[in-house]
């Protein structure tokens, strides 16, 4: 072998070896790319933020109302969606709440750290997050994220008598919609541009060779198998994702994902049979074709899912026996990894927090804590803000505050000004005639 081809190898083996990363948060976005309604965000909206291309692109706050109306023989029916604000809660639980209304839902906080927003309360928007680079997963990985759902869609219908306009009742159901994914994808070489379908298909749906562990917060009536939030496994193998029933590898775990608080997932893919965790199994006859040993290293491997409690605990949410090899067809082992989401009629905001890879399993956690984290922000949004036009020159500025201003400072030489004290000045006083001796002076 010649020093050049040794040297390939050696390279080649280095990139697969030191593939870890993490995004303690996403104050730097090196190394993602954000597509289409997916942005960065400090939680609130200030146009002195908006640096790049990314940051402040999710921050819609309040999407506008939008009115329906319906007219029957004997009633008028007008209905209005807009996201709702949690200090509204009491009221409308008390006297208001109709099907569907979710309990107890968290507007987003007013400040954060910066976070990777995946799609605004805004109704139809999908948005995807990739890493650049392909990253190993059939030999196995872990990773973990920290997410949180919040700013949920209220429709308030409201009926009116048809002739006399008297007001019979009026209802208000408070449930965003529709969910995000962690999803591996190999579409193509590249395909860090992709976008799946909005609404049910939760970003996802419409990928071709792809598997997603799609936490989901909205119910499809007559496509979900499960009427409350929950997690699943969704691959069709190379054939474009289905993120309702028909893309199923098991069935689905409900788990309170949309309450506004912030949660941690962890998803980890052994390359071997893990017996202890075979008791929240949820295979289904759909897996069947992936339940094989594709060769001597390619053996049937054990994808298990945990989240929140259950991390500590080593108790997963889920668990699914399965060969990546098989299921999805890859380039030397790798894929593409990241996240999606979309709304639909309904909708809420999909933040992920932090992100944490590692395809070198066993991920340690004597590794973990010495990671460099030294890449989270020190920027903190709730401090004063400071950020002037810049002005000739360096430093210095005017410091009645804090400086207005980068300027040269002053450099003329320093002296006291020259006065005259005569105390028997009586006319010929010119406006500076403070600073100069008068032309006439009674002594």
């Amino acid at each position: 072998m010649t020093v050049i081809a040794l040297l390939i190898v050696l390279l080649s083996l280095l990139g697969s070896i030191y593939s870890d990363f993490v995004y303690s948060d996403f104050n730097v976005t090196t190394g993602l790319i954000f597509n289409g309604a997916a942005g960065t965000t400090a939680c609130w909206d200030d146009p002195s933020l908006r640096y790049g291309d990314v940051q402040g692109r999710a921050d819609l706050f309040n999407s506008d109302v939008i009115k329906q109306r319906e007219e029957t023989t004997d009633a008028a029916i007008e209905s209005t969606t807009e996201t709702h604000l949690q200090i509204y809660n009491t009221e409308i639980e008390k006297s208001q709440a109709g099907f569907l209304h979710r309990k107890g839902t968290l507007s987003a906080p007013s400040r954060c750290k910066v976070r990777a927003r995946l799609t605004p309360s805004n109704p139809a928007k999908v948005g995807t997050v990739w890493f650049r680079n392909k990253v190993a997963v059939s030999n196995g990985f872990e990773t973990s994220f920290t997410f949180q759902i919040t700013d949920h869609s209220k429709e308030c219908t409201l009926h009116r008598d048809q002739y006399f306009t008297q007001v019979n009742h009026r209802t208000c159901s408070v449930h965003g919609g529709d969910g995000f994914a962690f999803v591996i994808q190999y579409a193509a070489e590249n395909s860090t541009d992709i976008i799946g379908g909005d609404g049910g298909q939760m970003g996802f749906g419409g990928i071709p060779n792809s598997l997603a562990i799609a936490f989901d917060t909205w119910q499809n009536p007559g496509e979900d198998t499960i009427f409350t939030d929950h997690v699943s496994i969704q691959s069709r193998g190379i054939l474009p994702n289905d993120a309702l029933e028909v893309g199923l590898l098991g069935q689905p775990r409900s788990t309170d994902i949309a309450d506004g608080a912030v949660h941690l997932a962890r998803i980890v893919y052994y390359s071997d049979l893990r017996a202890e965790y075979l008791n929240e199994l949820v295979a289904s006859t759909s897996l069947t074709p992936y339940l094989m040993d594709n060769g001597e290293q390619k053996r049937i491997g054990t994808l298990v899912v945990f989240i929140d409690d259950g991390i500590a605990e080593d108790k997963p949410l889920l668990t699914l026996p399965i060969n990546l090899s098989l299921l999805l067809k890859l380039s030397d082992d790798k894929a593409y990894v990241g996240f999606t989401s979309s709304t639909g009629r309904f909708f809420e905001k999909h933040d992920i927090l932090s992100w944490h890879w590692c395809d070198q399993y066993p991920c340690l956690e004597k590794e973990k804590s010495t990671f460099d984290y030294s890449q989270e922000s020190k920027y903190y949004p709730n401090a004063k803000f400071r950020r002037f036009e810049p002005g000739a020159g360096y430093g210095g500025g005017d410091n009645i505050v804090f400086p207005t201003k980068n300027r040269s400072p002053d450099t003329e030489a320093w002296s006291v000004p020259v006065e005259h004290f005569s105390s028997s000045r009586t006319h010929d006083i010119s406006e500076d005639g403070i600073s100069q001796v008068p032309p006439n002076t009674f002594y």
